[in-house]
């Protein structure tokens, strides 16, 4: 008598699992797809095992039994030893290698043990030699049943190989649950064949595909369910691991550039579903290998399509998706929600070999205009001068902060009303061993992003207030020195500590120092912030506002902002060739005398500017007319030679 209950337990898991992967959305992506024909091939695997022994427990047969029994039969082991088959195909995809069988031959060598099964049970119903079902004795194994057991075995040594030898592309955990599937499957293989009443196979094999649910599917990792792409995090374990492999494939990185102006416009749930459908529009496209086309979301925007196959079609993909966009994508246009993609076409490892240079690309590409519009190629931009700065610029900062690379330029500040240049702004530099002096365009945006802007802020304020205790600014003819202050700086409870500790280790006047914060900041303002502002102002400390023109300061605000100076930014000044650009300033700096806020106009590079300023009625000038920002030692020789005042 055999046992059954195993098999009628393993049912409900594999229903459970199957349940998970279309609940979770896991029907897209070839490992998803490979591991949901997995649990439906062992699912029908334990009902054809539970049919063939509910029939073969009533010996003696009667013909509909024994015709359901040898049905049942010849179902499971077309299907079982199926499992061997697609389980390792789905290592292979898991691991990125399935290229590995792209010739002809390779496939047939990894076909033939199977095949060689199909041939036997087609053979079996005239020889009899796999196994027999009769009325009298039921179902019984055949000479060739060992010869099962024996491709069996090949297949699972093969995929156990094959785990051990994929060590490095998977986690621990993740290769641990892949090891212990292939163990529990074959042991329970074993275990049933030297005790055929113990049905145990069907039952581990469903414990063996929990265990990869568990700790290598992780659908809450795996899939962005809502959007119904894959994950990022799925992005970065397959770039990782094609590029492991060594696989040639195409990578379109497609970023559209207003994606969260789009979110904040539809909400949360809407966008999500805009997603789905442009996700669905690539689908629908047609590829030439669709199955072999992967997408992936990155939040808030930005969509990856790797395929490992010629796609001739990925240059033009914008404009396809702009004229072939679907009726859904164009009644979010009629509702006001323009869809602008922007692409990078990357070959791998032909243009870039590191799938760290692969993701770092795919975040920058938008920053070098290539004049070709919207699509732009790895292999236009990677030759690009500020290229490899913008890729290691992570590494450029943590070597900066770790290595003190971190130096301070200071640019004067002529003051119109006595020709002197008695104040100046500490400007951040980074002088990098690998790749030399870094432009702040580059590293100050990347510093906000990648949480390097506190230790950057405080190089800068500990080598100003240095510099000012080393030398005397009163023999210099410097009043004071303007030092930027981030928002992140700024939301810092300890910053007035901080001040004060550096105050006291270098004996420096606040006067001497007056904090620049810029309008972003103030409109983050809090009740930390604010204390800080007040604090510092207690102290001695005075405040500027940095940039003003390029965001939304309104004269009312500016009035009631502890500010001593306002700083103009340069983008107005470079207006001022236009008539409205020239009304603009010339009524902003009207403006801010009527509050009586002292004003510093920064980017004067002409003559032309600075007479223009000077009639307007600026009360400081800042810009490469003068000076551009100077190392220590210059500028020092700078403020000794400027000791007369400078008429322009």
């Amino acid at each position: 008598m055999k046992i059954i209950y195993f098999d009628i337990c393993s049912i409900p898991l594999f229903l459970i699992l199957l349940f998970i992967c279309y609940s979770r959305k896991m029907t897209r992506g070839n490992v998803n797809r490979l591991f949901i024909t997995l649990l439906v091939i062992s699912l029908i695997s334990a009902f054809a095992d539970l049919g063939m022994e509910i029939a073969d427990n009533a010996v003696p047969l009667s013909e509909a039994g024994r015709t359901a029994c040898e049905i049942s039969t010849y179902i499971y082991l077309v299907l079982r030893n199926a499992t061997n088959l697609v389980l390792l195909l789905f290592l292979l995809a898991l691991t990125k290698t399935e290229f590995l069988l792209g010739k002809w031959w390779k496939k047939a060598v990894f076909l033939f043990p199977y095949l060689c099964i199909v041939g036997m049970l087609v053979q079996n119903p005239f020889t009899h030699t796999a196994f027999t079902v009769t009325a009298e004795t039921g179902y019984q194994r055949g000479p060739l049943m060992n010869v099962f057991y024996g491709i069996a075995l090949i297949y699972g040594l093969v995929g156990f190989a094959y785990c051990v030898y994929c060590r490095r592309y998977l986690t621990m955990n993740r290769w641990s649950a892949l090891i212990g599937s292939y163990v529990l499957v074959h042991l329970a293989v074993l275990i049933q064949f030297l005790h055929p009443e113990l049905l145990v196979e069907m039952f581990c094999t469903a414990l063996a595909e929990l265990l990869i649910t568990t700790f290598i599917m992780r659908p809450e990792e795996r899939m962005d369910i809502e959007a119904e792409m894959l994950s990022w995090a799925s992005y970065q374990a397959d770039l990782r691991n094609i590029v492991l492999s060594g696989e040639q494939v195409q990578i379109a990185v497609m970023r559209m550039g207003n994606s969260r102006q789009i979110r904040n416009y539809l909400g949360d749930h809407s966008y999500d579903v805009y997603l789905s459908e442009i996700a669905n529009m690539i689908r629908l496209f047609h590829w030439k290998h669709p199955d072999r086309v992967e997408v992936y979301l990155e939040r808030p925007g930005t969509i990856y399509l790797i395929t490992d196959v010629d796609e001739p079609d990925m240059e033009n993909l914008t404009e396809r998706m702009l004229t072939e966009s679907g009726e859904e994508i164009r009644r979010y246009e009629e509702a006001g929600v323009r869809f602008e993609p922007q692409i990078c076409l990357i070959q791998c490892p032909e243009d870039l070999s590191k799938a760290e240079d692969i993701i770092s690309l795919g975040h920058i590409f938008q920053k070098f205009d290539n004049g070709r519009g919207n699509v732009c190629r790895a292999s236009e931009i990677i030759n690009l001068p500020n290229y490899s700065v913008e890729v290691h610029i992570e590494e450029i900062l943590d070597r900066a902060v770790r290595e003190k690379h971190i130096e301070i330029y200071y640019q004067p500040i002529y003051d119109v009303h006595t020709g002197y240049f008695h104040t100046a702004e500490a400007l951040a530099r980074i002088i990098d061993p690998v790749f030399g002096l870094i432009s702040p365009g580059i590293f100050i945006p990347a510093a906000e992003k990648q949480g390097f802007i506190l230790p950057v802020g405080d190089a800068v304020l500990e080598q100003t207030f240095r510099f000012l205790s080393e030398h005397n600014p009163n023999q210099l003819g410097l009043s004071s020195v303007e030092i930027n202050l981030s928002v992140a700086q700024c939301m810092e409870s300890s910053l007035p500590d901080k001040i004060r500790r550096l105050q006291q280790k270098y004996s420096v006047d606040p006067e001497n120092i007056c904090f620049e914060i810029t309008e972003t900041t103030f409109e983050n303002f809090s009740d930390i912030l604010l204390k800080n502002v007040n604090d510092l102002i207690r102290m001695g400390y005075s405040f500027a506002l940095d940039d003003y023109g390029i965001g939304y300061s309104s004269i009312q605000r500016v009035n009631h902002l502890p500010l001593r100076l306002i700083k103009i930014d340069k983008s107005m000044l470079d207006e001022v060739s236009t008539r409205n650009g020239k009304m603009i300033l010339e009524h902003t700096v009207q403006m801010m005398q009527s509050i009586n806020k002292q004003l510093v106009t920064e980017g004067a590079e002409t003559a032309e500017n600075v007479e223009l300023l000077k009639r307007m009625g600026c009360d400081y000038i800042q810009g490469f007319f003068f000076s551009r920002p100077l190392p220590e030692k210059e500028f020092i020789r700078f403020m000794e030679t400027h000791q007369q005042p400078v008429m322009c």
